[in-house]
């Protein structure tokens, strides 16, 4: 429609020109590129227009063709992405159904027409990860990167990928490769630590840590945090340790030192740190430490070192005045009672044994370990009639006949002291719970565990 009414305005105004060409005659020379044409000021004046007017009417013409041009290769992108979207559709809808050959042979599809759409390599890779063709789910991943190298959940993929397969090496070249593209991704980071911790490369995962505590926002996540690289700098001092030539036993010492002025309430420090002065000999300051531990933490795990450490030095006298001067401090704690009454077993002070017994059996309601306690009483006494009867109650309340320890947070429990939880992955968390309720113990499955305190040390020895 403009078209049609510039030219009809360009013809009226031509048809102006040559009106007042004819009214007013006038000649001159046009001098062009060093020629003359003779001509008239109307001529001129009517050719410069029309000239002007051809080049305005050519830009027109040239912009309504090339928006048109591109209306029709917009329509046609439109029309392509509708088809793709349409097939995508039909593909997730397979993939979700589980019809997997299905939603692979879709998604092969939109492939074909457009091999840029990165997230259907994520997907195929599922598809083959369901199929349990791991190979196949790393060549999708690879095909992927070859579009988009700088993809960092294509990586992240691989790196897990990589990781169920037991290629720890690989997953950890993938995770830094992630890293290395987006130094603040935290997912990328605190997956590159769990790898790291699993491979026990303690030096390495602190950095990373370090790094995530940098990239951390928030009062509690801080903490959480700081919590973390204490527990991994417990485990780097703990690995040091059982390595026990001289130089390792230094630095451990040093690390475990660092360890404890940076948090005076981290138990697991304290109990490494008496334990390094051991094995080194110094057996003064790893006792020294245990009690003044025990003293202020009032933790069984303290307790039982102490009592590992005063009856290998046969010294069964100090622990018993330990025992006793605790007691007399708190005189409700009713676990000291419970382990005092078990040292009295170990120690063959029968009488002393059954008064605390007694008492305990007053004071709480039955739980299995006490039962437990009086079936060992009773076979020191010789009576198994009753021995027997003790344990069946024992079992009867649990099926089990040790205190667990518990965590605080996930409330797992344990055979054994533990510094770290394998469940919830925090350190300083396992206790001996106080309560009344029936423990049972649940187990989960197997991790390497930091050092503990094994519960051979809570055993009462059978002795016929």
């Amino acid at each position: 429609m403009w078209t049609k009414l510039l030219l009809i305005i360009i013809l009226i105004l031509i048809s102006l020109f040559c009106w007042i060409s004819l009214i007013n005659p006038v000649d001159l020379e046009f001098h062009f590129f060093g020629k003359v044409i003779p001509t008239n000021l109307s001529t001129l004046m009517i050719t410069s227009f029309v000239l002007g007017a051809m080049l305005v009417f050519i830009s027109t013409l040239a912009r309504d063709v090339r928006r048109a041009v591109e209306q029709y290769r917009q329509s046609r992108k439109r029309k392509k992405e509708e088809a793709l979207r349409e097939e995508l559709n039909r593909g997730m809808e397979y993939f979700l159904r589980g019809d997997l050959q299905k939603a692979k042979n879709h998604f092969l599809e939109i492939l074909k027409s457009d091999p840029l759409q990165i997230d259907l390599y994520l997907r195929l890779s599922e598809i083959a990860l369901k199929e349990k063709k791991e190979e196949e789910a790393l060549r999708w991943l690879e095909r992927g990167r070859l579009y988009d190298p700088r993809n960092i959940n294509l990586l992240l993929m691989e790196s897990e990928i990589n990781h169920r397969m037991g290629r720890r090496e690989e997953a950890i070249q993938a995770l830094s490769r992630a890293i290395r593209l987006d130094e603040t991704n935290l997912n990328a980071l605190k997956s590159l630590r769990e790898l790291y911790q699993q491979s026990q490369k303690w030096e390495e995962a602190i950095q990373i840590q370090k790094t995530i505590l940098k990239l951390t926002k928030g009062k509690g996540a801080e903490e959480e945090e700081k919590l973390y690289l204490l527990g991994l700098t417990y485990e780097r001092s703990r690995h040091l340790f059982e390595q026990k030539d001289g130089k390792s036993l230094e630095e451990a010492l040093k690390t475990a030192k660092e360890l404890i002025r940076e948090d005076k309430s981290f138990q697991p420090g304290f109990l490494l740190l008496g334990d390094i002065y051991r094995q080194m000999g110094k057996t003064n300051s790893a006792r020294k430490v245990w009690r003044k531990s025990f003293k202020r933490f009032k933790s069984i795990p303290f307790l039982l070192r102490l009592e590992e450490f005063y009856l290998n030095e046969e010294d069964p006298g100090s622990l018993l005045q330990l025992y006793q001067n605790t007691m007399a401090e708190d005189p409700d704690n009713w676990l000291l009672s419970f382990f005092y009454a078990k040292l009295c077993l170990r120690l063959e002070m029968l009488d002393e044994a059954q008064e605390v017994i007694q008492e305990i059996s007053l004071r709480k309601k039955d739980f299995p370990a006490l039962h437990r306690l009086l079936a060992e009483l009773y076979l020191h006494r010789k009576d198994f009639s009753r021995a027997a009867q003790e344990f069946e109650k024992t079992f009867e309340l649990s099926g089990m006949v040790y205190f667990p320890f518990r965590c605080k947070v996930c409330k797992r429990e344990s055979k054994e002291w533990q510094a770290f939880c394998p469940q919830c992955y925090h350190w300083n968390t396992y206790t001996i719970e106080e309560g009344e309720e029936k423990p049972s113990l649940s187990i989960s499955p197997f991790h390497p565990e930091p050092m503990g305190v094994h519960m051979e040390s809570f055993k009462i020895p059978l002795r016929r």
